[in-house]
């Protein structure tokens, strides 16, 4: 890899991971489960080196390495969709174990490798699916980039001693998972498979002479563990609004108080659990129902605009069914009570989509 094309792959890198910096001020992230704006990271664990087989230049044979260690850092940039892009700096170095069949062996030797990878990777919300993450989010990435191995020349192969370095062309794919530790630190645990181009190298008799050529090419597993820190302001939950029940008008002497007959009741973000505010109100709808002998009772559940169609849906059907729950506890009977779920249409508050708005997290209880 030249000079030249090394510098516009890093460069390339930097524009990703940088282009926005100045805009992440303050952002609203629609996806609490993505990342927005920059962030940086850390990570090391274990590196599983394959075999090498060196090409040429006396050294035709096999070599083992001892599972090994690998370092990295990252600077990334998170679109707020699923999507990230990361500039990545990493370290492996393993020791030689045998060279198989060798007649002039001498351990002792080892093999380091830099790198600098640009890397797209993005992150799959469970929640698309419909199902509760509960801080873990899995990812998947490719990555390509610059490798420098470097062969320590105390390893020796046939009675030759393979040594020096070379930049060449790497690769990497990655999968793993994220755990949300808190709004802004996520801990990643991955699996990564890193190779490399052939590269040349020296391969001379013993530690000095005339040296001459092999080539070879490094397949590296990976597992590690990091932790990441993302510099986007996250979205504090608003508080709930209290219920406001308006009182019935004033009836005249003659003639009995109307009934109440519309109550709504509201939720925490992505919640269908009935605060002590909602308790409140469905006591009032109940004692309405009591007091005014209603036979039907129709319940229906609402969401904010945050997540899919289909989640919301459903979460929405769970808030209807916690209030129906909370009428029959209260002295409702079962079979005068309906249930239904609207998801994120018939909006008290008209929003975008991706939108926290705590007037829209709601059931409506009507009485006919």
């Amino acid at each position: 890899m030249t000079k030249n094309t090394l510098a516009v792959l890093l460069g390339t890198a930097a524009v990703l991971a940088f282009s926005g910096v100045g805009a992440a001020e303050a952002q609203v992230v629609a996806n609490p489960n993505y990342t927005y704006g920059p962030y940086i990271g850390a990570a090391g664990g274990g590196s599983f080196l394959n075999d090498i087989s060196p090409n040429g230049g006396g050294a035709d044979t096999k070599s083992e390495f001892d599972p090994g260690y690998v370092g990295l850092g990252t600077v990334g940039w998170g679109f707020g969709n699923g999507f990230r892009a990361e500039l990545e700096g990493g370290y492996r170095r393993n020791d030689l174990r045998s060279v198989r069949g060798s007649t002039g062996f001498s351990n002792g030797g080892a093999l380091g490798t830099e790198s600098v990878m640009v890397n797209g990777l993005y992150d799959v919300d469970p929640g698309l699916f419909g199902v509760q993450s509960y801080g873990f989010i899995p990812h998947v990435g490719l990555g390509v980039g610059w490798a420098r191995p470097r062969f320590d020349h105390a390893s020796t192969y046939n009675g030759n001693t393979v040594s020096g370095k070379d930049d060449v062309l790497a690769y990497q794919g990655i999968a793993g998972v994220s755990y949300t530790v808190m709004p802004q630190v996520k801990l990643d645990l991955d699996y990564r498979y890193f190779g490399t181009q052939n590269g040349n190298y020296n391969s001379s008799p013993g530690l000095s002479g005339s040296g001459s050529v092999t080539r070879t090419s490094l397949n590296d597993q990976e597992v590690t563990l990091g932790v990441r820190y993302e510099f986007w302001t996250p979205v504090v939950a608003q508080a709930p609004l209290p219920a406001v029940v308006a009182p019935p008008p004033p009836a005249p002497a003659a003639k009995a108080p109307e009934v109440q007959r519309a109550f709504q009741v509201f939720f925490d973000f992505n919640k269908s659990d009935i605060t002590a505010a909602a308790a409140h109100v469905i006591q009032q709808a109940s004692d309405s129902v009591k007091a005014g002998h209603m036979t039907q009772i129709n319940v229906t559940g609402h969401t904010d605009t945050v997540g899919s169609a289909k989640y919301n849906q459903a979460l929405s059907e769970r808030r209807a069914a916690a209030v129906k729950q909370q009428l029959i506890t209260d002295g409702v009977p079962d079979t005068e009570i309906a249930t239904s779920g609207v998801g994120k249409s018939g909006l008290l508050v008209p929003t975008a989509d991706g939108v926290r708005e705590p007037q829209n997290r709601r059931a409506e209880i009507v009485l006919q």
